[in-house]
């Protein structure tokens, strides 16, 4: 059984001196935009003529089939603008859906667990492809969807930091930047910090093992020389369940970075004698 695979054109361009190619293959958004800027490049370094631009780059996309559309109207599409050369390509090579499926996936995007520079060049980059079309947004409008889709504790802290009220684009992904990596930096001390305290927990039974419900009472029935009922651990606190929630945790055996949840957890319930609050 064979498999299709797409073969997707690439640009090759020595130098930006030198007229971008765009070898034979399937056209996407980001290789048109590629080429594009290839193309304004070396249109700069050699000074080309608005009226020469067509001619001097048309024939460097190598896909045959192209190449026969731009010969059967090569007068015409000589006479264009660059712009409106680059406007024609894509409506005519591009499926016609592609800058609804582009901005759709900008508009959905969230922050999540990235960082926050990493997600916004993310963004940026999606809505460069959209230049030229109804769906590219301007930078306040950018700024909106950034806003309203970060991590919802970045939100906070940006919200009682008052950034909305910082004037220009750049100055304001820069500050909220900053702020996103002081509260990574602190999300990373509390982990360490949950870390060295399971750790420490660990060394007292008996090594790096992981404990039980069942080997924490024994351990205490042992070294009190006496068996007693099983004493039920206490409820959780909310800020026991959000130190959990953050950390990957275990609301049942209440172990963080647990790697399951509650429903899936065959340690136990700890036992409420030896156990000691979450902080």
């Amino acid at each position: 059984m064979t498999t299709n695979t797409v073969r997707v054109a690439r640009v090759d361009q020595p130098a930006p001196t030198k007229p971008p190619f765009l070898t034979p293959g399937d056209f996407t958004p980001e290789i048109l935009r590629t080429w594009e800027m290839g193309c304004r490049q070396f249109f700069i370094h050699k000074e080309v003529p608005a009226a020469e631009q067509v001619s001097r780059v048309a024939w460097g996309m190598q896909e045959p089939s192209v190449q026969e559309w731009y010969l059967n109207d090569q007068d015409r599409l000589n006479k264009l603008t660059f712009e409106a050369y680059m406007k024609e390509v894509r409506a005519y090579w591009l499926p016609s859906d592609w800058a609804d499926v582009t901005r759709q996936k900008m508009l959905s995007s969230t922050q999540g667990n990235k960082a926050f520079n990493e997600w916004a060049v993310d963004v940026q980059s999606l809505n460069t492809l959209l230049r030229g079309t109804t769906s590219h947004l301007s930078e306040t409008n950018l700024r909106y969807h950034l806003e309203s889709h970060m991590h919802p504790e970045l939100a906070n802290e940006y919200r009682a930091e008052k950034l909305s009220a910082i004037v220009g684009f750049r100055l304001w992904i820069e500050s909220v930047r900053l702020l996103d990596e002081k509260r990574l930096r602190q999300l990373a001390k509390q982990k360490e910090a949950v870390e060295a305290a399971v750790r420490a927990e660990r060394s007292r039974f008996g090594g790096d093992k992981k404990l039980t419900s069942s080997s924490q009472y024994n351990q205490r029935a042992s070294s009190n020389g006496k068996t007693g009922a099983f004493v039920r651990v206490p409820p959780l606190t909310d800020e026991e369940r959000k130190l959990l929630r953050d950390n990957d945790g275990c609301f049942k055996c209440r172990e963080p970075f647990a790697g399951h949840t509650s429903n899936a957890c065959s340690k136990g319930f700890p036992d409420g004698a030896s156990y000691k609050t979450r902080t």
